[in-house]
């Protein structure tokens, strides 16, 4: 046999006895693979909790800033509910918003479709008028895209963390729904906290920095997170309102929320889908009542709910009547000066609502980080 055979038969013979991997080495490699996933995953998810939290904390901080915007242009604060800034009868969110660079959807206001009706179904291009004035209602439409203004998402107003965001599925009013809510106590009269009935006087205080935040606005919260989506029985109050075929109601939080029905508000009538200044799916907490009834809890009964074992979207211990979280351990607020804060779980209900009252005269001490 030749030496050139020979290398060949030899090569041959080496190259038919390897092996692959046996079985037990597939599976420890296999398990190996398993328990690194194991340890990244958590690591992956809290890097994703972390940026989900900044970027609530950011839109916290631009509205809080924002507010002072609006405050050098008009003098004084966008009332809980009102007419402010040359726009009649909108929400707090509302009127917030030619300060958070929102100024054409503000504007859409302008636009109406008196035949609307509060079924899902788009404009009717043919039937929208411009009624000359600012004045946002259910009917109103953003009329370049032909929607309604209702449906319209504001990223400001939404935190990543929210995991009740476009879960209303039996409204029309989504993505329209809100993760925040403000603060009556500093934009509305106090009195209206405690009043027997609706009055809508209450809802616009006439706020002004530093007026009526003798208790300082760096010891004052105004704005805070609050879930889009809480149907299930108000903790304090024990309230459970009929919802669609007798089963819970939609509560939760939307930014257009305290509104009129257009139709029924230029004809000089009244609907029972008029919401103005305040009901149950309105972005508020710390006081106030609105028109369905709904009482926003006041003292210790205001202290908030953390996430996001706090929070469930089906029934309790979710609370529409206060504020509410999506993070573990507390919950982002946005204060009077323009900061924000972590506010620990661990603070005391009546150190809460010392935050909530800009003119108490209480010591505060928030537990915060």
């Amino acid at each position: 046999m030749s030496l050139s055979r020979s290398l060949v038969v030899s090569r041959g013979r080496q190259a038919l006895t390897r092996r692959g991997f046996t079985l037990i080495e597939l599976l420890v490699v296999i398990a190996i693979i398993a328990i690194l996933i194991g340890l990244l995953l958590p690591a992956v998810q809290k890097v994703r909790e972390a940026a989900a939290r900044s970027k609530c904390q950011n839109n916290l901080k631009q509205m809080s800033l924002a507010l002072h915007n609006a405050h050098d242009t008009h003098g004084r604060l966008p009332p809980m509910a009102g007419t402010f800034g040359g726009a009649y009868y909108g929400p707090f969110f509302f009127h917030l918003m030619p300060f958070i660079e929102q100024d054409n959807t503000w504007k859409s206001a302008t636009y109406l479709d008196p035949n609307g009706a509060v079924n899902g179904n788009p404009p009717n291009a043919g039937s929208v008028v411009n009624i000359g004035v600012i004045w946002p209602c259910w009917d109103s439409v953003v009329k370049g895209n032909n929607t309604w203004l209702r449906q319209a998402r504001i990223p400001t107003y939404q935190c990543p963390s929210d995991a009740t965001l476009n879960t209303n599925v039996a409204t029309d009013w989504l993505p329209g729904d809100a993760s925040y809510g403000a603060n009556f106590n500093a934009f509305g009269k106090s009195s209206g906290a405690t009043a027997t009935t609706t009055v809508v006087a209450d809802w616009d205080g006439i706020a002004k920095i530093p007026a009526t935040f003798s208790d300082g606005t760096s010891n004052t919260v105004v704005l805070a997170e609050k879930v889009a989506y809480c149907p299930g029985t108000l903790r304090n109050s024990g309230q459970l309102f009929a919802g669609i075929n007798g089963s819970q109601s939609a509560g939760g939080t939307w930014w257009m929320r305290g509104v009129y029905h257009g139709g029924a508000a230029f004809s000089g009538a009244t609907s029972n889908q008029d919401s103005y200044p305040g009901d149950r799916v309105s972005a508020v907490f710390g006081g106030g009542i609105g028109i369905d009834g709904t009482r926003w809890d006041t003292g210790v009964n205001s202290m908030f709910i953390p996430g996001p074992n706090g929070n469930n979207t089906v029934s309790g211990p979710c609370d529409r009547g206060v504020a509410s979280g999506f993070h573990t351990g507390g919950i982002n607020i946005g204060m009077g000066d323009g900061s924000v804060r972590f506010v620990a779980q661990s603070i005391a209900p009546l150190q809460w609502w010392a935050a909530l009252t800009p003119s108490g005269g209480e010591t505060l001490t928030l537990d915060t980080n």
